[in-house]
């Protein structure tokens, strides 16, 4: 009799608050929430480095990851839009990391990642 191994245990983002990692921390760097309802994933994001404000939605897979398309507004104006693959799992720490494979509309392409932080104070 063998044992099964045990289904590994997916992240929830659902109400989680993210900031991209950036080699420079001191510059600033983008930060939001994401929000999951079944299998519908969006998020806002805020300001940080260069970004003023952004929006995801996308769609969970069953295997935790989720396809989803973002659109992003720049301090400058410029206005960045694209797909992404993201795929979460946990650090070391317990805390939620998420890859994001993303092509923008321009044809570039990249991974970057977001790191689970505190739930940040936001001024009304």
């Amino acid at each position: 009799m063998s044992a099964t191994a045990p289904e590994p245990v997916v992240p929830d983002v659902d109400g989680v608050w993210f900031q991209l990692e950036v080699d420079d921390p001191a510059a600033g760097a983008p930060y939001g929430q994401y929000h999951r309802d079944d299998d519908v994933i969006w998020a806002e994001f805020y300001a940080g480095g260069t970004l003023r404000s952004g929006r995801l939605v996308g769609r969970l897979r069953a295997d935790g990851s989720f396809d989803a398309s973002y659109c992003l507004l720049t301090e400058t104006g410029e206005l960045i839009s694209g797909a992404c693959h993201s795929i979460p799992e946990f650090d070391a720490q317990g805390n939620i990391l998420v890859t994001d494979h993303f092509r923008r509309a321009d044809g570039s392409r990249g991974v970057s990642r977001i790191r689970q932080i505190p739930s940040p104070v936001r001024e009304v």
